[in-house]
């Protein structure tokens, strides 16, 4: 089996017994690392025919959540419509095996994946020329491994297809895919995936996909059910409780890691939180080497902050591990006076108390702790007041938010 990452995450401790609305930690942090996943593949990764474009993605990321681990998509492509988890991936409409693999020696050092979940082939089998897929496909896994050389690959066998021609191209492409993945040199870095026969196609319909060649809705559910069960018989330990919220590391498709955009800051889309003139810093420019971004908390009129939903147990504690520091990326709107960057901010979970956190010119850990009352929770970060623009001053863009992880904790 391939050597499993190291991850490293960050605690904050506080002693004493913990109070619903209750503020700890501020102390300086080890940032956490997500599990960096790659989808990479054709259009059946990129997501179409699928509700926000999304395919397998957003419903992968919550089962991942739900099992505790800290994972995040990484990619150059970004979804613009993802309804609710992380927008990177790493795929291609159209795209043939032979046309993808030049490609990824710019996409896959970039992104700097822990593993990279392989669906390709599909485009291939629709002529004379898949009889060749199989060739093309080992050149293909051999460039990943060499470009990533400590990362695990997780190949699959291609979807089914409605029409029995291209069927019958596709099971003979897969009976190779698996032999691809179990030949020496690979075994332990690289593991099959039966994902074909997780999909049921017929040439009548009413089935698992949406056309001759695409999932639907379910069909895409049933690979992010396959992706899971082989993701989480690898992954390490989870070092929490299940992560209640769906995009913890503010990931927007306004910024891409593997490609940087050069600019600070713009007021942005986050999948799965409500934005109310938040603006989302690139991770680099904020200061961030995990992989994050992070959100500047305006302080002027008319900026109220961020949210998300959180799938709360009644009773259940959570506890929110998040980081802030003040801001870095210049000041707010100019008042004609000197800048003066704000510092403070609030944490608040529905029912309960609003904490104030004062942020530090570094980065730094903070925890926030509650018991929730319904089956869902709004949590919420909201600037402070900042200077007064009476006064003569103006206010400043952050502070920053970032690497935000509600967990639930043992009851």
């Amino acid at each position: 089996m391939a050597s499993r990452p190291a991850h490293r995450h960050s605690t904050a401790r506080h002693s004493g017994a913990v109070a619903d609305g209750t503020l700890g930690g501020g102390v300086t942090d080890i940032p956490p690392r997500p599990v960096r996943i790659m989808p990479l593949g054709d259009s059946i990764t990129v997501g179409l025919n699928s509700t926000g474009v999304a395919g397998y993605r957003d419903e992968l990321l919550g089962h991942l959540h739900r099992l505790g681990h800290d994972a995040c998509f990484v990619g150059p492509c970004v979804n613009a419509f993802q309804p609710q988890g992380d927008p990177d991936y790493a795929a291609v409409c159209g795209i043939t095996i032979e046309a993808l693999t030049p490609l990824l020696p710019q996409w896959v050092p970039a992104a700097r994946p822990d593993w990279l979940l392989v669906h390709i082939g599909t485009n291939n089998m629709y002529g004379p020329g898949h009889t060749a897929a199989p060739g093309l496909l080992r050149t293909f896994v051999d460039t990943l491994l060499r470009l990533a050389p400590s990362a695990g690959v997780l190949l699959a066998s291609i979807i089914p297809s409605r029409l029995p021609e291209w069927q019958a191209h596709i099971d003979d492409y897969n009976r190779h895919v698996r032999e691809i993945a179990e030949e020496p040199g690979r075994r332990g870095r690289v593991f099959f995936v039966d994902m074909a026969s997780a999909l049921h196609a017929s040439p009548r319909g009413r089935d698992d996909l949406s056309d001759l060649v695409h999932p639907g809705d379910q069909g895409y559910a049933k690979m992010a059910a396959v992706w899971r069960d082989a993701l989480h018989a690898r992954l390490p330990a989870p070092e929490g409780g299940p992560i209640l919220n769906p995009n913890p590391h503010l990931q927007t498709p306004w910024l891409s890691e593997a490609i940087p955009r050069a600019r600070g800051n713009a007021p942005a889309h986050f999948p799965g939180w409500t934005n109310h003139g938040a603006h989302a810093c690139h991770g680099r420019l904020a200061g961030l080497d995990n992989g994050s971004h992070a959100v500047g908390l305006g302080a002027d009129a008319g900026f109220p902050g961020i949210a998300t939903r959180l799938a709360t147990t009644p009773g259940r504690p959570v506890r929110v591990t998040f980081r802030a520091r003040a801001a870095t990326l210049g000041v707010g709107p100019d008042h004609g006076g000197p800048a003066h960057p704000a510092r403070t901010f609030g944490v608040q979970a529905d029912g309960h108390p609003r904490a104030t956190v004062t942020a530090t010119d570094e980065w730094r850990t903070w925890t926030y702790d509650f018991t929730p009352t319904g089956a869902g929770t709004d949590l919420r970060f909201t600037p402070g007041t900042g200077p007064s623009p009476a006064s003569g001053t103006r206010t400043g863009r952050g502070p920053l938010v970032t690497d935000v992880l509600a967990r639930a904790r043992a009851c």
